[in-house]
């Protein structure tokens, strides 16, 4: 466990130590919390409601998804630019283990970014969050953090035969911004938009998390929590067999030293 941690750690360094605190400060939190504020007031204005609380859970939650997707999507193309990931193919390491290590961090950083969103909510549009439950509202982000980081997992193998992958990254980050429920109510979308949002993760840790600062039933929260966690975990076992696959053509094809 603890050589996991310690990877999980440098890996984070790796992708982010270049940035000084100012670069890091404006893209990780204040580019999130302006663009949760906007579609903020976008729905308040487009729907007419005095109370946007469930939006501004779903929209702090959404837009750090967006972190934890392309943090997680970019790790083999920068493998691939840094001119590593024939060294990270070869190595008889679990590539299951070293990937996953490789994004745990990520799923707390985008975390901390869902905790700034919701404050910046609470302090502009006067959020009521007291007398929720703590727990299961950190429950429901590292959850919905977990989607993100799942699904992001699952289009990193892509860059395994692909030098570019933004164009699958940006449609995924639309597809959440669509389907979750987040800036649009899932019953207003057409029948078969709304049969793809419940394959989605975060959709139900938005509906979770919309439950429990409504103070609503317990179980449902568990269950939707439980449902979401057994999704994001066939994406993980998915982005894994992919991985397989993707490897074995990339290594038929000699796409693997392709910049």
């Amino acid at each position: 466990m603890r050589k996991f941690i310690r990877m999980s750690l440098l890996s984070f360094k790796a992708m982010f130590g270049w940035l000084d605190p100012k670069v890091y400060v404006l893209t990780k939190i204040i580019d999130p919390c302006l663009q949760m504020i906007f579609y903020s007031l976008l729905v308040r204005f487009t729907f007419g409601s005095s109370d946007i609380t469930p939006w501004i859970i779903g929209n702090a939650f959404l837009l750090s998804t967006r972190n934890a997707v392309f943090a997680t999507g970019s790790l083999l193309r920068s493998e691939r630019f840094e001119g590593t990931l024939k060294l990270v193919i070869a190595s008889p390491g679990n590539k299951l283990s070293t990937f996953a290590a490789r994004s745990f961090i990520s799923i707390f950083d985008a975390a901390v970014t869902v905790v700034v969103g919701l404050l910046a909510g609470i302090a502009i549009f006067h959020v009521d969050l007291s007398g929720i439950s703590y727990f299961q509202f950190v429950l429901s982000i590292l959850t919905a953090m977990l989607g993100g980081t799942s699904l992001g997992l699952v289009i990193a193998t892509v860059a395994l035969v692909m030098r570019e992958i933004h164009l699958f990254l940006n449609v995924a980050a639309m597809l959440l911004f669509i389907l979750t429920g987040a800036s649009f109510p899932i019953e207003r979308l057409p029948a078969p938009a709304r049969t793809l949002s419940c394959f989605l993760p975060v959709t139900r840790s938005i509906e979770a998390s919309r439950i429990i600062a409504e103070k609503g039933s317990i179980e449902k929260i568990y269950i939707l929590l439980g449902t979401e966690i057994i999704i994001s975990f066939i994406y993980l076992f998915f982005a894994y067999f992919l991985y397989i696959y993707f490897e074995r053509k990339a290594r038929i094809d000699a796409s693997l030293d392709v910049y």
